[in-house]
Order: structure tokens, then sequence, then C-alpha cells
């Protein structure tokens, strides 16, 4: 069940890979996801705005994931061989990709919308992958696992060695340019979605779309895996908390609270005890979390993959497709949106609002998708990528 899809199984010679759209369906859930957070109602309020808590952290985090698995199918879906032309042309599509994220974060912070961009951390999450293209699948899974356990304990040690563990909310903009140095450090490991404890879910997304995406009992097996997964990471941080080091972490956090102690920082928790790696809140990048919240995406990957093998779900999710297809323009479109005419306020954060959001996200996508075909944002990152890409390519052609 676990075989790795091969070029030839999928498509024939010349031919463009057929889109998978539940990868679009999931993407797009993410993306509203991340609107849920950003502009929906206030998730400790109580009653039904407590469904709003349930994507902190988690949105982000299948983003990531996806963004793994989108890279692998800019590669072919099988492990790069060597190094030739046709590889290269794969290497330098993925680093232009992530070398343009980076200044667009950069700008994007600088609308100061009130949101923590994340498109920085993303490029160079990309810029640090592009390695391990050429690493087999088992070989990719063993990897995110590895990184998944080793990742937060690194972090930790290096953030109270260096004396940077009380940065919080840091995203850097060119506004606050200190030097490369500095920006590196940011996106790397004491930003909000620092690579050290975040390359373990594009790693893992890596792995998954080595997979037979398009298999029924692949498409199953993530729905079981994937929630074997979460209840382990958020389940197994439960127990340990409450058996084991819940009394250490009440004395840390003292009257605030453990839960507002954890969420008063997003990306890290707190070098002050070893005990807060044993946590599993949103944005914390805790061993727990990270397999927690990688359960979570692939349960909704298999999912997404799931309701559109019918022809009917792919005729009622088609939104969701069109949002998914051209996420970077929505995801744009989205800040400059809060930045222009919606600022966050804490009056701002209501239902009404995030339904608007959702609707004029879903009903723009598929206008737009369905005239113009590719998104804005994605056809020049496409056209400024691929262009060199070719060039580097030459004569070569894949197989």
């Amino acid at each position: 069940m676990w075989w790795p899809a091969g070029d030839r199984a999928r498509r024939g010679a010349g031919d463009k890979p057929a889109r998978i759209v539940g990868v679009d369906v999931a993407r797009a859930l993410a993306i509203l996801g991340m609107f849920a957070s950003h502009v929906g109602p206030n998730p400790y309020g109580g009653g039904v705005d407590t469904l709003v808590q349930g994507v902190s952290g988690r949105a982000s985090a299948l983003f990531a994931f996806l963004a793994g698995l989108s890279l692998v199918l800019m590669s072919g879906r099988t492990a790069l061989r060597g190094w030739n032309r046709a590889n290269a042309a794969v290497v330098t599509r993925v680093v232009i990709r992530g070398a343009l994220l980076i200044p667009l974060g950069l700008w994007l912070d600088d609308l100061e919308s009130g949101v923590l961009v994340i498109l920085a951390f993303y490029g160079l999450y990309f810029l640090l992958v592009w390695p391990a293209l050429w690493l087999r699948t088992r070989t990719l899974a063993i990897v995110a696992a590895a990184s998944a356990l080793v990742g937060p304990v690194l972090s930790f040690m290096l953030r109270k060695s260096g004396g940077t563990g009380d940065i919080r909310y840091a995203v850097p903009g060119f506004s606050d340019w200190n030097g490369p140095g500095d920006l590196f450090e940011t996106l790397f490991l004491t930003g909000s979605y620092p690579a050290i404890t975040w390359l373990p879910f594009v790693l893992a997304g890596m792995a998954v779309g080595r997979l037979r995406l398009e298999d029924l009992r692949v498409q199953r097996a993530f729905v079981g895996i994937g929630t074997g997964l979460a209840v382990l990471g958020y389940g197994g941080s439960w127990v340990v908390v409450n058996v084991f080091t819940g009394d250490r972490l009440a004395r840390e956090a003292g009257p605030v609270g453990v839960h507002d102690a954890a969420h008063s920082r997003i990306g890290s928790v707190s070098v002050s005890d070893p005990a807060w790696l044993t946590i599993a809140e949103g944005h914390t990048g805790t061993p727990f979390e990270i397999v927690g919240a990688t359960g979570v995406a692939l349960a909704i990957l298999g999912l997404t993959l799931l309701a559109c093998r019918p022809w009917l779900g792919r005729i009622v999710l088609d939104p969701l497709i069109s949002v998914g297809a051209m996420a970077l323009t929505v995801y744009t479109a989205h800040l400059w949106a809060i930045h222009k005419w919606f600022p966050l306020t804490p009056q701002s954060h209501t239902w009404s609002r995030l339904i608007g959001f959702f609707v004029s996200a879903l009903l723009l996508s598929w206008i737009w998708r369905h005239t113009l075909r590719k998104g804005p944002m994605e056809a020049g990152l496409h056209l400024l990528s691929a262009l060199p890409a070719r060039v580097v390519r030459g004569a070569a052609r894949p197989r």
C-alpha cells in the first residue's frame, strides 16, 4: 500500500501531470483556517466561538505540510537521482520560489496589518529542504520524524544558551532590517514560524507526496494514521502534563495560568523549564504539537482526497478547489484587505466579518479561475521561476 508513485504509472511521456484537486481543497481549508485565526471571533470568549480555537496553529501547519507535498509534485513525485540539467532545473525552480517568497513576506509584514505573516518563513523552508528531493520516501519519513523530536529540543537549547528565549511575535519586515544574519536568526530560530521546528511539517508533506495519492487505500490510510498521530500528539501531551509536568508548569506560569502563558508567545515555548516541551498548544513548536498537527494535516488531506473522488464531490467543492489553486493570491489579498479596509481591532473579530471573508474568497477565486485560470501571484511566481529553469535545463527533457 505504501509504494511511491512513478511518473510512468501516472502519465505518459511528455504529458502534464493531472492536477490533484483534493490537495487544492486541503490547501483552501488551510487558507480559510488562517482567515478564522486572523479575523474570526475570540476563540476564548465561550460558546460557539470556541470552535475557532480548533484552527489555531493547525491551519498554518497544514499549509506548511502541503508546501512540502507541492515541492514533490513539482519534482515529479520520485526521488531525484544524480545531478543533471533536468534536476538542476527542478532545484532552480524551488530556490527561486523560496528566494521570491522572502521579500514578499517582508513587504507584507510592513503593511502592519496585525497578522503574523508567514511567507518569509516559507521562503526559507524552500531554500533549506531542496536537498531532500534526493531522499527516498522512507528516508524522508524517518528524517521528518527525527526532526520533529530533535528540532524542538535543539531550539530550546539554542535559545537558552544564546539568550534569545524571550523573543515573542517576531516576524521580520523591511522596516526593521538589521542585516541578513539577523533575518536568518529570526526565520530559522526566534521567529513566529521558525524553520527549526517547522521543517518537520514540510518534510512530512514531501514524504506523503511520494505516495499514490490517487489510490483509495492510501487515502483511507491517511485518515486513519493521521487520526492516530493526532491522538498520540495531543493525547500524549495531555497524559504527560496531567501526570508528570503539570505542577511544574503551574508554578512556572504563576497567576497567568499555563494556557495563557503558552499563548503569550508564538513559535516557541519558554526556556525557563524543559517541562514546557511537554505541552501541545498551537504554535508552541514542541514534539507533541508537531506530531499532533501533522496528524491533523494528514487526516484532512485524506478526507479531501476522498471527497474529490466522485464527480459530484468535485462539482460541490469547486469553489474550494479554486481557492486552493490560487492560495498565494488569496492569502496576499486578504492581508491587503485587512490593511486597507478592515483593520484589526478588538471589536472587529466577529462572525459576520469572517463569513464575509469566506464568501468573498470563494466567489472571487471561483470567478477568476474559470475566466483567467491561474491566479496573478501564482502566474508571476511560475513565470519568474520557470523561465530560468528552462534555460538551465536547455535541450534536456524529462522522460
